[in-house]
């Protein structure tokens, strides 16, 4: 499990063994959504990267709205989050996903609306690089080098996000 924390830990943090399986270290941006198992969240939080990380249905504990003791970390904190579901990805329509694919082949450079961390629309000209799936969740990397999860996506060239793909 990749288990980050994000603002600042408490100075207990330090009486934390992790169990096998289990990294835990500060998020930075750099780190794609897809690498990220689970957060913990404490004051000073960076309140865009808190919100994307309650939205994108990573298990979080927010520490922000409970107190954090170091002994329960192993018996209550863990469990809690393994005991989560990883995400709320909803599979997007199979035809919109070909936008992406053409879009990589042919190497133009496209037009998205996004939605941000906090649901606002964002629109981002661009290329697109590649597309990954991990663990149910789709992504398609931008010129930058930065993963976008699809279903955050609103329109490509203007066409768009249909129904999902599911049965």
């Amino acid at each position: 499990m990749d288990l980050f924390t994000l603002g600042q830990v408490p100075e207990t943090w330090g009486e934390i063994t992790a169990p096998a399986g289990v990294q835990i270290r500060p998020y930075q941006t750099s780190v794609p959504l897809f690498n990220v198992d689970a957060v913990l969240i404490f004051a000073g939080a960076d309140a865009g990267a808190r919100e994307l990380f309650l939205r994108s249905g990573r298990p979080v504990i927010d520490f922000t709205r409970e107190d954090f003791d170091p002994q329960l970390f192993g018996t209550v904190y863990l469990p809690r989050l393994e005991a989560k579901a990883r995400t709320n990805y909803r599979p997007i329509d199979c035809n919109f996903y070909d936008n992406f694919e053409a879009a990589i082949v042919t190497r133009r450079v496209v037009q998205l609306i996004v939605l941000d961390p906090f649901g606002a629309e964002v629109e981002l000209t661009t290329r697109l690089k590649d597309l990954t799936t991990r663990l149910t969740e789709e992504f398609v990397q931008l010129e930058s080098g930065a993963w976008l999860r699809l279903d955050r996506i609103v329109r490509v060239d203007g066409v768009p996000a249909g129904e999902s793909c599911r049965f």
